[in-house]
C-alpha cells in the first residue's frame, strides 16, 4: 500500500464528511429541507427577470411556487438562455453564467445548460456525501489510485457571443477546489488524455494508463459497456501495449504487465492480476446499462459493483449509498417533483411511495425552474424519510417510423423478459430502426457467443412483446412495418452502442450524459451494420 495514496485518499474522505453528517440530518425531515431549498433559490434570484416575471418575492410555499409557475422544457427557457448567451446578466439568476454545458436530447439539437457558482455548489453537496459514504465504508478504496472516466474533448473550444465558454475543460470542473486537488493526484488516467482528438487512440491510450496502474483500487465509469469494449479490445492490442511499455514505460511494473500479456490465461484472470487491489467498479447498472453488466462481472467476478446514482447535465438527482436498495435523492442539492406515471398529478420528494415509479422535475441553482428532465425512476424504498430510487429510462425515448410509437421503457421490460426466457440472462443488446420497403426493426446482439443459437426463439419472443403496444401491432398486421429480423453482429462490425456513444460524444455531450439505450433512435444504423468498425492499430 501506498501510503501517500492512502493519505490524500483519507484527507479527501475526511473533507466529505461534514456533508455525509448534514444528509444524514435533513433525511429525517425531508419536507422541511426542500422546503428551505426551495425558498432560498428563489429569494437568491428574486430580482432576477424570470423572478420578477414570476413573483418569487411573494412565494412562501411550494404550492406557491407550483401556482406561479409551470412545469416548462428546454424550448420554454430557450429564449432566456439565448440572451444570456449575448452576455445579457440577471436573467435566470442572480449569479453570472460561468459556463454553458452543451448536451442534446432525444429529440432536439443541441442545448446549452447554463451553470451558475450556485449550480456547482449543489452538485459538489451529492458528490461530497457519496465520497464521503463510500471512502468510510469501504476503507480498502481508500489504499490505492482511482481511474475517473474521462470524457474525451472532442472539437474546439467555443465561447457564446456574449463571450461565455461552452463546454467544461474536464471532467474534474464538478468538483470544488480542494476535491479537484485530491482527484487529479489520485487518478490514474492523466486528465490530459482527453484531448486526444481521436477516439481509438482515446481509448488506447487510457488502456496503456490503466496498464501502468499497480495500485488501481476503484474504476468508476458510467456505462458497463464503455469498460468491457475498452478490454475486450487488450488482445487485439496486445503487441503495441508491449511494444510501448518496454519502450515508454521500462520498469519492473511494465515488466509484470508484459508477461501477464504473454500469458494463455483467460482474459479475467489476466484482470485479476494486473489490479489485484481492485476493489469496487462504479457504474450504471439500471436500465438499459444492465445489459452490459453480466459481461462485466464475468470479467471481474471477485471486485464489488456499486451502483451510480442518476446524473444529468441539468441536475444530480440521486448518488449511491454502500448497501442501499437504491441512490439516495439528491435532497440537499435541488428542489424536486415528481410526475406520477401515466397521470398530471405532481408530488413532492416526502410524498412518494414505494414501487410507484414518477417522471422527474427539478429547480436548480442554475435558472432551471420546474425543469422535466423525462427521466423516469422508480422507488425501491427510504434512507429515514428520503426515496432511494432507480432510474428507469427515458420517457421521452420514443422511435416512431410510422406511427408505432415504440418506448424504451417498454422496449427493456420486453427484452429482459426474453432473454429470460431462452436463458441468455442480458447480453448486450439493441432494437433499432431499420429503413427498407417496409420499415422494421432489428435485434442486434452483440456477437455470436451472445446469441447461443437462439435466434428464431428470440425473434417470435420479441415479437409478441413488441405488439403488446395497439400501435406497434396495427402496424405490422396492415404491412406498415415489416416483420422484426435478429441481426447477431461478427467480430468487425459496428457495435450499435459503440456507433451511439460515437456520435453523441463527437456533438459534444459528457460520457456522463450518455445514457445506456436499448431502442436506437436518431442515428442511421444500416450502414454500420454492413461495414466494418476502425479499430485502433
Amino acid at each position: 500500500m501506498n501510503r501517500l495514496t492512502y493519505g490524500l485518499n483519507t484527507l479527501w474522505m475526511l473533507s466529505c464528511l461534514r456533508e455525509r453528517r448534514k444528509f444524514e440530518r435533513a433525511t429525517h425531515d425531508v419536507e422541511s429541507t426542500q422546503r428551505a431549498l426551495l425558498l432560498k433559490v428563489l429569494e437568491r434570484n428574486s430580482t432576477t427577470a424570470f423572478g420578477a416575471a414570476h413573483g418569487f418575492d411573494r412565494i412562501r410555499s411550494p404550492s406557491d411556487f407550483q401556482n406561479r409557475v409551470q412545469p416548462r422544457s428546454y424550448d420554454d427557457f430557450r429564449e432566456d438562455i439565448e440572451r444570456i448567451a449575448r452576455g445579457e446578466h440577471n436573467v435566470l439568476t442572480r449569479d453570472s453564467v460561468e459556463i454553458f454545458e452543451p448536451t442534446s436530447g432525444t429529440t432536439s439539437g443541441e442545448k446549452l445548460i447554463p451553470y451558475t457558482a450556485d449550480l456547482r455548489h449543489q452538485f459538489q453537496r451529492a458528490i461530497s456525501a457519496w465520497i464521503g459514504d463510500l471512502f468510510s465504508t469501504r476503507p480498502a478504496v481508500r489504499r490505492g489510485k482511482a481511474y475517473w472516466s474521462i470524457s474525451p474533448a472532442f472539437g474546439l473550444r467555443r465561447q457564446t457571443v456574449g463571450g461565455i465558454p461552452i463546454g467544461f475543460e474536464d471532467d474534474t470542473e464538478y468538483l470544488g477546489f480542494f476535491e479537484r486537488q485530491f482527484a487529479s493526484r489520485l487518478m490514474a488516467v492523466p486528465g490530459d488524455v482527453a484531448n486526444i482528438p481521436d477516439i481509438d487512440e482515446f481509448r488506447y491510450q487510457t488502456l496503456l494508463h490503466l496498464m501502468l496502474a499497480d495500485d488501481l483500487s476503484l474504476i468508476s465509469v458510467w456505462n458497463p459497456t464503455f469498460l468491457t469494449v475498452l478490454l475486450d479490445s487488450i488482445d487485439a492490442n496486445c503487441d503495441r501495449l508491449r511494444r510501448d511499455l518496454r519502450t515508454a514505460h521500462s520498469g519492473r511494473r511494465s515488466q509484470k504487465v508484459e508477461l501477464i500479456l504473454r500469458s494463455e490465461d483467460s482474459l479475467p484472470d489476466k484482470l485479476r492480476l494486473l489490479w489485484k487491489d481492485l476493489v469496487l467498479i462504479s457504474c450504471w447498472t439500471d436500465a438499459a446499462a444492465a445489459h452490459g453488466l453480466s459481461e462485466l462481472t464475468g470479467l471481474f467476478p471477485e471486485v464489488e459493483i456499486q451502483p451510480k446514482g442518476l446524473i444529468a447535465t441539468e441536475a444530480i438527482v440521486s448518488y449511491p449509498l454502500v448497501d442501499r436498495p437504491g441512490a439516495a435523492l439528491a435532497i440537499r442539492s435541488h428542489f424536486f417533483e415528481f410526475r406520477a406515471s401515466g397521470s398530471d398529478d405532481l408530488r413532492l420528494a416526502h410524498e412518494l411511495a414505494v414501487g410507484e415509479r414518477y417522471e422527474v422535475v427539478v429547480t436548480t441553482g442554475g435558472g432551471l425552474y420546474r425543469y422535466q428532465l423525462k427521466d423516469l425512476i422508480e422507488v425501491r424504498g427510504f434512507e429515514n424519510e428520503c426515496p432511494l430510487i432507480r432510474f428507469v429510462g427515458k420517457a421521452n425515448r420514443v422511435s416512431d417510423l410510422v406511427g408505432e410509437k415504440l418506448g424504451e421503457p417498454h422496449v427493456n421490460s420486453v427484452l429482459k423478459r426474453a432473454f429470460a426466457s431462452v436463458g441468455l440472462g442480458l447480453p448486450p443488446a439493441m432494437l433499432v430502426p431499420s429503413n427498407g420497403q417496409p420499415p422494421h426493426y432489428r435485434l442486434v446482439l452483440g456477437g455470436i457467443a451472445h446469441a447461443n443459437g437462439r435466434e428464431n426463439e428470440l425473434k417470435r419472443i420479441v415479437s409478441d412483446g413488441l405488439e403488446e403496444n395497439p400501435y406497434f401491432r396495427h402496424a405490422v398486421a396492415i404491412g406498415q412495418l415489416g416483420p422484426l429480423e435478429v441481426h447477431v453482429l461478427g467480430d468487425e462490425e459496428y457495435s450499435p452502442w459503440q456507433a451511439y456513444e460515437t456520435k453523441c460524444l463527437t456533438e459534444g455531450q459528457k460520457q456522463g450524459d450518455i445514457k445506456p439505450t436499448v431502442l436506437g433512435v436518431g442515428i442511421l444504423w444500416d450502414p454500420m451494420l454492413r461495414h466494418p468498425s476502425p479499430r485502433s492499430q
